[in-house]
């Protein structure tokens, strides 16, 4: 039951997206300043999902 929203939510936002930037012919602005960090939001996101992991991990036991 819970995997269905767990699929759909995602799947809309990305075919929003889509749309709005097919409607644009270009990328937002925040997009493409998005794209130009890329690499600074993948290290930031792996510390994040790390130290979720690690609270999650501690809470359990």
């Amino acid at each position: 039951m819970n995997l269905i929203p767990a699929f759909i939510i995602p799947i809309l936002i990305i075919g929003f997206l889509f749309l709005f930037i097919a409607e644009n012919k270009e990328l937002p602005n925040w997009m493409d300043n998005l794209s130009r960090n890329s690499s600074s939001i993948w290290t930031y996101g792996i510390i994040t999902i790390t130290l979720l992991a690690i609270i999650k991990y501690l809470i359990s036991n």
